[in-house]
């Protein structure tokens, strides 16, 4: 117990020189810049509707083109009373809001009048597509509806707002006459037809809804027959809808009109930007060269990506910091699915094949994810050791350019008796209000490299 000797080094003295296995490990520096790209990729039904301001975040507005599926038509075709329709309506579905909820603004409905093309980026003209000088319909309103109680909004967590607004009834009495004549047969039929709609708000700041689903609903009055209390049948009338839908089938085009501060392009040596969904990312710079150098021709244990974030207290609005949010939604069978924010960090060449494919996911090998740590204010990337391997035996003297990307990963649960295993299954662009400040200089932006002492190649 009185002995202070060390005995970390019993046994090396014995130890044969060419089993000796040295570590080089070393902190480096990143350079880090504010860069904006035009448009992101979002192939989405999800929109989002309305326009914010913020001086740290500048001004961003939202709008969709969306065509529509007719999910139900006229099962009871034949009992429709005098052929006629009564009313169109438009529905926009949403289960929250951002910044100001009595807000007053506008949506303008505008008909699309050409076939849309496949174009998911998000600097889609509408102007290509639609009738800017005759929109279907304009209704006022306020994010918050005032007539729900809050009673009801604390009983339902997931409560459903919505936006009701009447459309021309002719729209509704043409497609029935084209389907009571057999004109309409398929969906190519409908979008011919009516190639769908442009929502924008017209009037109107500080408030956007992320919307969930956009439908119409076409109603119309039908016969049926019931049964009295003596067990005999009666006639009588009632209501009934046919159900236009935006569904994965068709197309929407969503479309971001994007104004940020002057500060952001300056060269800031403190500062670096990440917003969404204004397009805005930050490039980091790996010294590619000084890491070659320093590890020559040994073998990477670990490299790890540590990034420091500002407060963001100053802001308007309570924006979330990209990769924060996280929610999940039980299953029947007792697993969960859900969704988690996350900061992608990947080489630009490959940004368009990775959000374009089908089967976007990080592979921990050409791509990265983590979250935002909200104790340490802080992301950590916990080893990226082999994209700066692949960088190395590519190109030892050019530096590593990456991007730092908000992302959405969709994931499942599968669980059983013993485990649960959480499965990401998609990645796509973060199209939510969110930004962050990043740390530059110093300890706040930096890579950890750690290498052993194996001969490689040789």
């Amino acid at each position: 117990m009185a002995c202070d000797d060390t005995m970390s080094r019993v046994g090396l003295s014995v130890q044969p020189e060419e089993d000796k296995v040295s570590i080089f490990e070393t902190t480096l520096f990143v350079e880090a810049r504010t860069i904006e790209v035009d448009s992101v990729y979002a192939k989405t039904i999800n929109g989002l509707l309305g326009e914010l301001y913020d001086p740290s975040y500048g001004t961003i507005k939202s709008s969709y083109v969306c065509q529509y599926y007719p999910s139900i038509g006229f099962p009871y075709l034949d009992s429709i009373v005098d052929n006629k329709i009564d009313s169109v309506k438009l529905f926009i579905h949403y289960l929250s809001y951002f910044g100001d909820s009595l807000a007053p603004m506008e949506v303008t409905v505008y008909p699309v009048i050409k076939a849309l093309g496949e174009h998911y980026y998000t600097n889609t003209d509408p102007k290509e597509f639609c009738d800017m000088n005759n929109p279907l319909a304009k209704y006022s309103y306020t994010a918050r509806n005032l007539t729900i109680p809050d009673e009801t909004l604390k009983e339902d967590l997931y409560y459903y707002y919505n936006i009701s607004m009447p459309l021309p009834v002719k729209i509704g009495q043409d497609y029935l006459d084209k389907v009571i004549n057999n004109e309409i047969k398929t969906t190519s039929d409908f979008l011919d037809f009516f190639p769908g709609t442009y929502l924008t708000t017209t009037f109107g700041t500080g408030s956007m809804i992320p919307v969930d689903r956009t439908s119409i609903s076409v109603y119309y009055t039908r016969r049926t027959t019931l049964k009295d209390q003596g067990g005999n049948d009666s006639i009588a009338t009632r209501t009934a809808s046919a159900v236009f839908c935006v569904t994965t089938e068709i197309t929407q085009l969503n479309r971001f009109e994007n104004k940020n501060p002057d500060f952001l392009y300056e060269n800031d040596e403190d500062k670096t930007f990440i917003k969404s969904p204004a397009g805005v990312f930050t490039e980091l710079t790996i010294p590619i060269k000084e890491i070659a150098q320093g590890i020559g021709k040994k073998k990477f244990s670990s490299v790890n990506l540590s990034l420091k974030a500002f407060p963001q207290n100053e802001w308007k609005y309570s924006l979330q910091f990209p990769g924060m949010s996280y929610s999940a939604v039980p299953v029947s069978d007792g697993s969960e699915s859900g969704y988690s924010a996350k900061l992608l960090l990947i080489e630009p060449d490959s940004v368009k094949s990775f959000f374009e494919s089908k089967e976007k996911l990080a592979d921990n090998k050409t791509s990265y994810t983590t979250q935002f740590n909200s104790s340490t204010y802080s992301y950590n990337f916990n080893n990226i050791a082999n994209i700066v391997q692949n960088a190395i035996d590519k190109a030892p003297d050019k530096d590593l350019k990456l991007w730092l990307i908000p992302v959405l990963t969709s994931w499942y649960t599968q669980s059983d008796y013993y485990s649960s295993n959480k499965t990401d299954y998609m990645i796509s662009h973060y199209l939510y209000p969110s930004g962050v400040t990043l740390k530059k200089g110093g300890d706040n932006l930096k890579i950890r490299v750690i290498a052993t002492d194996m001969n490689v190649g040789e």
